[in-house]
Formats: structure tokens, sequence, C-alpha cells
């Protein structure tokens, strides 16, 4: 059974056995009311002279304390996970507690608070963000020697106020809302104190779940389902928009979760003008952490999330007739100071046009791999999506621009010293993995048999090797070689040079048979 749900259970035992005994005696309701409240409050108190440390970060991700730290303090802490997460069912009466003239009994109900994940608790914690006094030591969680609470850097054993414990906490929930200071509080909860849901509640509760680990982990699956059956009981708006917010905002293994086919039906069922809406940033959701009209990079870069995952799946969400407000928006984010224009935009376009002019949508993709030239700062990368779909519309009919494409960006990425974060021969390569077209093994028996194959770099034979090793029953180059083989170490290039030359015999192999 969940460990949340057992310490629950625990504590309610222990509220029911108190109320029995004391309607045993002939007392009212509310003197047993009042009787849990002082056992609770007694209880934290001792709590309070017990505990030396506490982990901030970790109760705020829900993760055990591990890594690096010694069995002792590892015990404490989980004893500390696990009263928290009992006192966490008494709301009420940690309300009156948080007062309390030890400030350690204060930081306990703060924790206590915040692993109810009762969003309405947080005024309350937001209150003692100004308070000064000390309460326990710190301990980030991981093994450097810092961790970062609530913009105040903190060594292991550094004494935390309340003010920094309440901070770290209304923090991680300003945070999906684009809002990094803890004192904008009042504002953030000004347009949402009336509300049941929000997206970025969805987002604290499913980073709990997953502890904030990836990959997600097996032993955590009932809790992250468990968010995930509440999300699918929202009404039909408010769930499709938080899919798509959650798929853009989370990490690791969401898209098991959300899958492609459930988050697309559920805009299917909000319906297309919706969608057009949010493409054209109006307003299409009441929820205030999907504006994107807000000021600034917030309303930029959610927009940006959210319209990607829109455009990628045009076909399946778009119409032809959506083309010329594609192309409009891509005009207007270029005119956005701080993201610029992104070439999904016209790889959307073409996609939707080529089911009734080839030609026309040909011609998008040419006119925009001129607004994105490869000599832009991001043009790799910018230029692989609009080649991908190049393949993916038309495959190995543009195999001759698609070849040269790939070496004169592959000069680009070696002139640069692009690593596996900004190359984009990998994205290209990624996107003829995923389009699975019938040609795919005409167009890469074209790039390995090309006389400037012997140019390509650690990351796109690393792309190259996954996808000739696809369908074998063993990977053509070893994992750890692969990885091994990209140190970066003084002195080994002429050896990492001949690694390179034998993978290059075997995908030239591999795609001659």
């Amino acid at each position: 059974m969940n460990t949340t749900l057992l310490q629950a259970i625990k504590g309610l035992l222990i509220m029911t056995f108190v109320t029995m005994v004391i309607a045993g005696h002939g007392e009212s309701p509310e003197e047993a009311n009042r009787l849990v409240a002082i056992n609770l409050q007694e209880r934290i108190e001792a709590a309070a002279t017990r505990y030396v440390y506490f982990a901030t970060e970790d109760i705020i991700s829900n993760r055990p304390t591990r890594e690096g730290w010694s069995t002792d303090l590892i015990a404490e802490q989980a004893r500390l996970m696990d009263d928290l997460r009992e006192w966490s069912a008494q709301t009420s009466t940690l309300q009156t507690l948080i007062c309390h003239p030890d400030p350690k009994v204060r930081a306990l109900v703060i924790g206590a608070l915040y692993v109810s994940e009762d969003p309405r608790q947080l005024p309350v914690i937001a209150s003692v963000i100004d308070d000064r006094e000390t309460s326990f030591k710190h301990i980030p969680f991981s093994l450097n020697s810092y961790g970062m609470r609530g913009n105040v850097w903190k060594t292991t054993g550094d004494p935390q106020s309340v003010g920094e414990v309440a901070r770290s906490m209304v923090a991680a929930y300003l945070g999906p809302a684009f809002k990094h200071h803890p004192t904008g509080f009042a504002e953030y909860w000004n347009a949402r104190k009336d509300r049941n849901t929000c997206a970025g509640w969805f987002l604290i509760r499913l980073q709990r779940a997953t502890r904030n680990q990836t990959p997600f982990q097996p032993r955590y699956q009932r809790d992250i389902q468990r968010v995930i059956d509440d999300l699918n009981a929202l009404p039909v708006g408010e769930r499709a928009w938080t899919q798509v917010f959650l798929r853009c905002r989370s990490f690791g293994d969401i898209e098991k979760y959300l899958t492609n086919e459930a988050c697309i039906a559920s805009l299917k069922d909000v319906g297309h003008d919706q969608i057009v809406k949010l493409l054209k940033r109006e307003q299409f959701s009441a929820d205030p952490d999907l504006r994107l009209d807000r000021m600034g990079s917030a309303g930029d870069t959610l927009h940006s999330w959210m319209s990607h995952f829109i455009l990628r799946r045009a076909r399946m969400l778009l119409r032809t007739e959506d083309v010329p407000t594609l192309l409009a928006c891509e005009d207007v984010q270029r005119k956005t100071p701080l993201l610029g224009a992104t070439p999904y935009w016209a790889a959307a376009a073409a996609e939707l046009m080529n089911d009734t002019d080839p030609a026309a949508a040909r011609q998008i993709i040419d006119e925009a791999l001129g607004r994105f030239p490869l000599s832009g700062i991001l043009g790799g990368r910018e230029q692989s999506v609009l080649i991908g779909m190049l393949w993916r519309l038309y495959g190995t009919q543009n195999q001759q621009t698609i070849v040269d494409w790939f070496y004169e960006s592959q000069a680009l990425a070696i002139e640069r010293k692009s690593d596996q974060s900004n190359h984009g021969l990998q994205d290209f390569l990624g996107i003829v993995g995923v389009a699975r077209r019938p040609d795919t093994n005409e167009l890469l028996s074209g790039l390995v048999h090309d006389s400037r194959f012997n140019q390509t770099d650690w990351a796109t034979l690393k792309a190259l090797i996954d996808l000739a090793s696809e369908d074998l029953p063993m990977p053509q180059v070893d994992r750890s070689e692969i990885y091994n083989s990209n140190l970066r170490l003084p002195g080994d290039d002429d050896l990492k040079q001949k690694i390179f030359a034998d993978w290059r015999k075997k995908l030239i192999s591999h795609y001659s048979q």
C-alpha cells in the first residue's frame, strides 16, 4: 500500500481513537476536536526537539534523502517525511500552529501543509516568508555542496530560517506560472484563489509523484497514475490544455501516461476553433497558468511550447484553410524580441498544403529555407525541421537535395563545434527515424556512400548507428563504446578518429547488403 496513504490512515485512526475515548467520557465533538488538535501540537513540539536537519528540496520533491549522507541522517529524514505525511491530513490544526512561538514547529507546520498537496494552504505558508528566526539545518538535494532554495544559497549544515523554508515551498508553485519571486505571491494567488484546479498545480503533483526522477521509477507508478486519473476526470477543456501543458513542461516518460493519442483526442474534443485561438495567442482557457498574453518571455515561452506540440501534429488537428494563419503567426513571432520565429509554422503549413497542392507545399518549404538560413545562429537545427518535412512529404524524390544539405550542415556543426544539444543532423536523423518511410534505407545508403561521409562527427555517427541498429538483435556498436569515445580527453583525437573510421566501415557494410 502507498506510504502516504498508510500515514494518512494512521493519523485518522489516532484521531478516531482519541475521539472514541472522549466520547466514552461524554465529551462534546468540539471538545474531541480540541483534544485531537492538542495531541497533534504536542507531537509536533516533540518532533521539533528531536530533528536536527530539514531536507527542504527533498520534501518539495517528495524524494527520499539517500545519496551522500550518513545512514543515521537518511533514517532521520525518512522519519521526518513519514511524520509530515501523517500530519498533513490535519490542515485545520496545522493552520493554527503557523504562529507557534517555536520556529522549528513553524518549519514543520510549513512542511506538513506543503506535503498535503492542497494549494489552498499556500496563503498560510506565504504568511511567514519574512520570518527570519532560525529553524533546522539544511541538506541540499544532491551531492553538490550547495542547494538553491527560494533564491537563497545554502551549504550543508547551514541554519534555515522559517522564511527560507516557506519561500522555497511557495517558489515551487510559482515556478510553473513563470513567476520566480515569492514576494509576488499575492498577485499569483489573487488570480487562482477561486479555482479548483490549475495546470501548474497538476505539474507540482506530477513532479512529486515521480519524485522528480527520470526515467520514471516503476515503484511510483501508482502515485503517477493517481495524478493522471484526476487529470482525466477534468472537464474537456481543462483536461485537454492541462495535458498539453504537462507534455510540454514535464520530463522523463510522461508520454507513456499522456500519450499522443490521448492528447490529440482531447484537443479534438475542445474543437478546431479553440486550437486556432491558442496559435493566434487569443484567450483559449480561463486557467491563469495558461495565459499567453502576459508580458515578457513567460507568455512567449509557453506559447512556443504549446504551439509546437500542435504544429508537430498539424495533420490531425488543423485544416488546409489554416495555412495562411500559420504563416501569419510565424511573421508575428518573428517580431517577438526574445524568441524570434520558428520553422515549425512553415513545416506545418507545408504538411497541410501538400494534401491539395504539393507544388505549393514545396514552395512553402523553399521560401522558409530562405528565412531560416544555414548561416543563422540555429541554422542547422532550424533547417533540419524543414528538410525533415521535405523528407516526410517527398522521400527520395529529393534525395540529392537532402544529401547535399546533410553535408553542408555537417561542415557547419564541425566549424561551430556543435554538440548533442545543438546538432542539426542529429535532429534530422531523429525525424527520419520517427517518419519510418519505406525508402528510409535508400536515403541512409546514399548518405553513407557519399564521398563526404568521412567528415561525419560523433553526434552524426551515433544517430546513424542508432538508426541502423533499430531492427538488429544487437546494436552495431556497444553503447558504452559510443559514449566512452566522446570523452574530450587531451591527446586522444587520433584514437577517436580510428574508432570513428571503424564505425563508418560498419555502416557502409550494413547499407551495402
